[in-house]
């Protein structure tokens, strides 16, 4: 116990020795008492360097209690090392639909490359439809007609599926990486977006595509709304209007948030649009990532905080109505992961799941500390008033006290949901009264039957008839309903020790996943104290063998990264070298992101001979071997030493450079490239830059 309460701790505002605040003071050590004991935290050890664990004691006595604010220990349990034969996909969400009957589900499996149709009302598994290997299966929407369609993001192709009797319709390929699937009962017309890029239009009923558009990269859902078609991007969470002509006439970005109770009332701003869907009434609702855009302190547990509203990864909601200015409401706290929702058929209540507080319980298997479903009402969700801090009346969604609780607190005083302890509560909060803004599935929330008990990892949600709940685990693979036991979808197990880790809340409210959606990165450029701009690196690059990583080359490999990002700035628990090495193995074995490859051969070839030419760009001087890279720390005249990048998918990962200064590929020969130390590029044609751009893109 007293070991974790030293790696959990974030100073917010202090500073430790080596690091001076940008206010020229010196702030005091942090001192508090905690049930019968005391903590005491002086500044040695560095906010920007190694933390308390290489720098100073600083005195936690045995025994102590959670001093008030702090987090409890909900670290991840995963049991047993234990390595899938082929290794799972990340968790992307957004796999289950109920249709218009309102008991039949229909929900997709991208573990097992299959889609099940399920009788809710009999509690059984109607039709297991089985996919082509590696087809990973993920949006889904039923069209008018009642047929299922089906986006496949590794097959590239949409599926239709005929529920009553289990049956493949049709397969057509639409684009290399099918996102968001959405259908038009005006026009019987299916919209795919794909992450190249491409929004294409299909006939419901069958046949070729009637339409294909071009848009932004990163395309993630897509919304029919009224005449117009709504499309999020993935990473940026920027939302796109395309009226009916194909033409972009609106890009919305969700507000910049902030609030006295979060962080002290520092900036986040959004980025990673996990699902976005139509609201009944018009308009659109998103659920996303909100990050920190002021001063990050890299310190022991500086991803992290004092409570669950101080994490720099946060979720949130967004409506975006007709005619209105986009409504972005609280942070979520403690929602990590937040991979689906879903919108109740009248558009007063939403449900969000977490998959990374699957793994969060006192021992492995055991009962859940952390929500993994929480519901309330659409007005809580979007307050933009109360910030972290419940009235009594609306949210945020905070856990129940007891789960990432506020320590002790004193008879009758309110928690920081709304809450009141009761009167035994003693040194640690008891959860006995209902969580005032919502229902989740854990021990000491309130009683709702609608919602039902959680089992396994969830990855979608949906309400079905009667506005009940139903939730789509992964691992098992079962379907959640109110009022019974599970509903089983398969029997063959995707448990991977590198995939639980990966999306696990690491104990205070971040999993690698927050930073690395889909095994990849947010999008984000971040700032660090004592390091300064650092843009989040893609990890489906091939890591090992790449070592040593982060942009300044100071992690000598995978396993110091761990234990100073994982285990210091996380607060997660320290990892045997087994898990580690299972992590790592599952990262590499992911599959990277398909693209639309140019067609320009002749482009590509002038393109490659400039990357090669060793007399003038010398781009194949450093970006070489396997994953692009000769792993060297170099200053290419972008202001330091930093270590060279992979360059594998490098299309697809703007913006570009460490503090990524370059919003596109072309503008990384501009200004902001380092000139002629990056490669003597000064003396290359606009043409020849497209050249070179054309054939970076088929990396």
């Amino acid at each position: 116990m007293t070991r974790f309460v030293a790696r959990s701790l974030f100073l917010i505002g202090a500073v430790a020795a080596g690091c001076t605040p940008q206010n020229g003071t010196v702030e005091p050590p942090i001192t508090g008492t905690a049930g019968s004991g005391s903590v005491v935290i002086s500044g040695a050890g560095g906010m920007c360097g190694g933390g308390f664990a290489s720098g100073g004691a600083k005195e936690v006595f045995p025994g102590t209690a959670f001093p008030p604010g702090f987090g409890s220990p909900t670290t991840p349990q995963v049991g047993a090392t234990h390595t899938a034969t082929e290794a799972p996909p990340a968790i992307s969400g957004g796999t289950l639909r109920i249709m218009a009957d309102g008991n039949t589900a229909v929900a997709a499996d991208p573990d097992r490359d299959q889609v099940y149709v399920v009788d809710l009302a009999k509690r059984a598994l109607t039709f297991t439809v089985a996919l082509q290997h590696g087809d990973e299966p993920g949006r889904l929407v039923i069209d008018a007609a009642g047929r299922a369609h089906v986006a496949l993001r590794r097959g590239g192709a949409l599926v239709t599926i005929a529920p009553t009797t289990g049956a493949i319709v049709e397969r057509r390929n639409v684009c290399a990486a099918p996102r968001g699937v959405a259908y038009d009962k005006t026009s019987d017309l299916v919209h795919v977006a794909c992450a190249d890029g491409q929004l294409v239009s299909l006939p419901a009923a069958g046949g070729a595509a009637t339409r294909t558009l071009q848009l932004d990269s990163d395309l993630r859902d897509v919304i029919v709304d009224g005449a117009n078609l709504r499309v999020t991007r993935f990473r940026s969470a920027e939302l796109l209007t395309v009226d009916a002509t194909g033409k972009i006439t609106a890009r919305v970005t969700s507000p910049a948030f902030k609030s006295v109770n979060t962080r002290g009332g520092q900036t986040f701003t959004a980025s990673v649009a996990w699902r976005a869907m139509e609201m009944p009434t018009g308009g659109v609702v998103m659920v996303h990532q909100r990050g920190l855009l002021d001063e990050v302190q890299p310190s022991q547990g500086g991803y992290s905080g004092f409570s669950t509203c101080d994490a720099i990864v946060q979720t949130a909601v967004t409506v975006v109505a007709p005619g209105q200015e986009p409504k972005t409401g609280p942070a979520m706290a403690g929602m990590v992961v937040p991979a689906d929702m879903a919108i109740s058929a009248d558009g007063n209540r939403v449900a969000i799941i977490a998959a990374g507080n699957a793994t969060n319980s006192e021992t492995e298997g055991g009962a859940p500390r952390l929500p993994r479903v929480f519901v309330t009402d659409m007005s809580s969700a979007t307050d933009q008033v109360i910030g972290c801090t419940s009235d009594g009346m609306h949210g945020p969604c905070l856990p129940a006290p007891g789960f990432v609780g506020p320590g002790p607190q004193a008879a009758g005083a309110p928690a920081p949901n709304g809450d009141v302890a009761p009167a035994d509560a003693g040194t640690a909060p008891a959860p006995t009264v209902p969580n005032t803004c919502g229902t989740s599935t854990d021990p000491g929330s309130s009683a709702d039957p609608s919602v039902p008990e959680v089992v396994g990892q969830p990855i979608a949600v949906a309400f079905a008839a009667n506005s009940a709940v139903v939730v789509q685990s992964r691992e098992p693979a079962v379907l959640s309903v109110p009022g019974g036991q599970p509903i089983q979808l398969s029997t063959v197990s995707r448990s991977d020790t590198g995939h639980d880790l990966f999306h696990a809340n690491a104990g205070a409210g971040v999993a690698c996943a927050s930073c690395h959606a889909e095994g990849t990165e947010d999008g984000r450029t971040w700032t660090f104290a004592c390091e300064g701009t650092r843009r989040t690196q893609s990890l489906q690059v091939g890591l090992k063998g790449t070592e040593p990583f982060h942009w300044g080359g100071d992690e000598k490999d995978f396993s110091q990264l761990v234990t100073d990002v994982f285990v210091g700035r996380m607060s997660g628990p320290m990892l045997a070298m087994d898990q580690i090495d299972a992590t790592l193995g599952w990262l590499d074995a992911q599959p990277r992101r398909t693209h639309t490859q140019p067609t320009d051969t002749a482009a590509i070839a002038r393109g490659k001979a400039l990357f090669n030419d060793a007399t003038r760009t010398a781009c194949a001087t450093c970006h070489s071997g396997p994953s692009l890279t000769n792993n060297q720390s170099v200053d290419v005249g972008t202001g330091g030493v930093f270590q060279v990048p992979s360059l594998v998918g490098i299309g697809t990962r703007g913006p570009y450079m460490h503090d990524g200064c370059a919003p596109t590929l072309r503008d990384r020969f501009g200004s902001c490239g380092g000139g002629d130390k990056h490669g003597v590029t000064s003396t290359l044609q606009p043409a020849q830059i497209d050249d070179l751009v054309t054939f970076l893109n088929t990396l």
